[in-house]
């Protein structure tokens, strides 16, 4: 194992015991383990050499400049917030791997015909707000407004959160103008088995399903659990709960092209021997046919529909994100992919169907991924692992791909 593999390893290690739970690792946004996190995030690109800046949102930013003053931006990033009992590598291993550029380009004295930065974004998950990409859309200049209004649990709204670090009004300040990216590259996690069933390391990725991310409501009638006719009961929880297998349902019955999940649920008054009057749940479905995903969207919204006439229940109906399908730039591609062939490996291109903060940069830039081996495709996982040969296979591919993308544009930028 090389030096930058095993200072990757420790620091990997050492962020992954940064958490806001003693039981497991969890990291939602601009909670104190993000900000410890952030912390340290900072530290490390200050030491690679990097000048490095935190915005109001809580991206972390580094930037190795160019000598070429009009020379554009090359992004390298990935997330540092996670989910509830997550595993370490998801989101911190594209960031770490991005310093670890910025420290060979640094030691290399290479003369970049770009800038070089690192990006850690804040709130790629959505797991506090169900709104993913908060970072990244305030890089590529594309965040939505309306998100500063939404709550998560406990009430708190985004931007009581973002005020707390500057004035929302300076949010479009942090954007990089569209005229002024060269490109985008992330190192993540497969968060599939495909790799593993090749016996591969690594891969270049040809593009991100569509994701649509919504809020349902179901609203019937409180009543005592004892007391209360079987047959003349509002359950709203009994609505929620036929839905989720129509989710199921769908989802098996179009695998080839769709995937559905009901994964977050709420009910009130969430007492053991009333009715349940109210049910919130999300439903997170992805395709990487925007067509078809639209026309499955309007399906499960009609069987909703019906579910709750039937059942008396009101329904409240909220699409909370869309974003369509995301395909990876050809020639940056092309690039990678000659990287990847450099260490003998024969290339193969997988389609992504993790959302990742390129489908936000990819409305202003041209983007990439590397997809790093990960055991058993599991994710969102404890038992999230990926070794450290394969670690080490992505760096170089990295340090290759960067060498090329000098190649290429040191001539022309």
């Amino acid at each position: 194992m090389n030096q930058a593999t095993q200072r990757l390893l420790d620091r990997l290690n050492q962020l992954g015991t940064i958490s806001n739970s003693p039981d497991c690792l969890s990291r939602y946004y601009a909670t104190p383990a993000f900000e410890k996190a952030g912390d340290l995030l900072n530290e490390w690109m200050t030491e690679a050499g990097l000048i490095v800046t935190k915005d109001c949102v809580g991206n972390i930013r580094g930037i190795l400049h160019s000598q070429n003053s009009d020379a554009k931006h090359f992004v390298v990033g990935s997330h540092y917030d996670s989910v509830h009992n997550a595993g370490k590598y998801d989101g911190p291993l594209g960031i770490l791997v991005g310093i670890e550029l910025a420290i060979y380009a640094k030691e290399k004295a290479n003369a970049l015909p770009f800038h070089l930065n690192i990006v850690a974004f804040a709130d790629e998950e959505g797991a506090r707000f169900n709104t993913s990409y908060l970072g990244s859309s305030v890089l590529a200049g594309n965040f939505n407004l309306e998100w500063l209004d939404r709550k998560d649990d406990d009430g708190i709204s985004i931007k009581e959160l973002i005020e707390k670090e500057g004035n929302v009004a300076s949010i479009p300040n942090y954007a990089i103008p569209a005229d002024e990216w060269l490109g985008y590259y992330e190192v993540h996690i497969e968060q599939g088995p495909v790799l593993e069933d090749k016996n591969q390391s690594v891969c270049s990725v040809k593009g991100i399903a569509g994701q649509d991310r919504l809020t349902i409501s179901w609203e019937g009638m409180a009543g005592h659990a004892g007391t209360s006719p079987m047959d003349l009961r509002k359950d709203a929880y009994c609505g929620a709960a036929e839905f989720a297998l129509k989710v199921e349902e769908v989802g098996l019955k179009h695998k080839e092209k769709l995937v559905a999940t009901v994964g977050k649920l709420n009910l009130f008054p969430n007492t053991s021997n009333v009715i349940p009057a109210k049910v919130t749940h999300s439903l997170d479905i992805r395709s990487a046919d925007k067509q078809f995903l639209n026309q499955m969207v309007d399906d499960l919204n009609k069987m909703a529909t019906e579910i709750a006439e039937r059942r008396a229940l009101k329904i409240n109906w909220d699409l909370v994100q869309s974003n369509p399908p995301v395909a990876c730039d050809i020639r940056l591609t092309q690039a990678l992919t000659n990287a990847i062939s450099s260490i003998g490996i024969e290339p193969t291109n997988l389609l992504s169907g993790a959302g990742h903060d390129g489908v936000m940069i990819a409305e202003v830039a041209p983007i990439t991924m590397l997809f790093v081996r990960s055991r058993a495709g599991i994710s969102h996982n404890p038992l999230e692992y990926t070794s450290p040969e394969d670690i080490q296979d992505a760096i170089q591919v990295s340090i290759n791909y960067l060498e090329n993308l000098t190649l290429a544009f040191g001539d022309k930028e």
